[in-house]
């Protein structure tokens, strides 16, 4: 599991059930952070990206990937690592792995400030996805911060997503 990182809440009435939501929050993106060993398209998937490459998860259920546009809303991870040993483990942070035969991929969330985000779950895999910042969202982008990996720069209560290679960290909430 990717042990996400949720900060601390106030002292409020409310602060066990806001506490338990986050904390709920953190434990479902970490599981769907968490893709496991998949079976990709061997073609377009990750046995042909290399990182910075990003990537769209074209069947949860088949675990099938294509290279797309970074740009692309469907671009939901990009490659931070790419690993020609599968058996090797990913830099330290919350990646999603993903391997084939050949490679293991470390992917980080493709995504900035203001974007909505679910997660859906097909047989063994999770995966996120971008939606509307309406009812169905269970994350908000709140900042998206390049070059480093520190968690402390998110506010307490966030859901925070670090990386090592390269240095970033993502701040998310689950107050839409």
């Amino acid at each position: 599991m990717c042990p996400y990182h949720g900060g601390a809440e106030k002292g409020v009435v409310l602060t066990w059930h806001r506490s338990l939501k986050i904390a709920v929050g953190a434990v479902a993106l970490a599981a769907a952070g968490f893709a496991g060993y998949l079976l990709v398209d061997g073609t377009q998937g990750a046995t042909a990206a290399a990182q910075g490459d990003c990537i769209e998860v074209v069947s949860a259920a088949e675990a099938r990937i294509v290279r797309a546009d970074c740009g692309s809303p469907a671009a939901i991870y990009r490659v931070g690592k790419r690993i020609d040993n599968p058996a090797a483990a990913c830099p330290t942070g919350e990646y999603s792995e993903l391997t084939t035969g050949a490679a293991k991929l470390c992917l980080t969330l493709n995504t900035k400030e203001g974007d909505c985000l679910t997660t859906t779950a097909a047989g063994r895999n999770q995966v996120h996805r971008r939606v509307a910042c309406d009812r169905t969202a269970e994350f908000r982008v709140r900042k998206v911060i390049s070059g480093k990996q520190d968690s402390t720069l998110c506010d307490p209560g966030n859901v925070v997503a670090s990386y090592s290679e390269p240095p970033a960290t993502i701040c998310l909430t689950n107050q839409i």
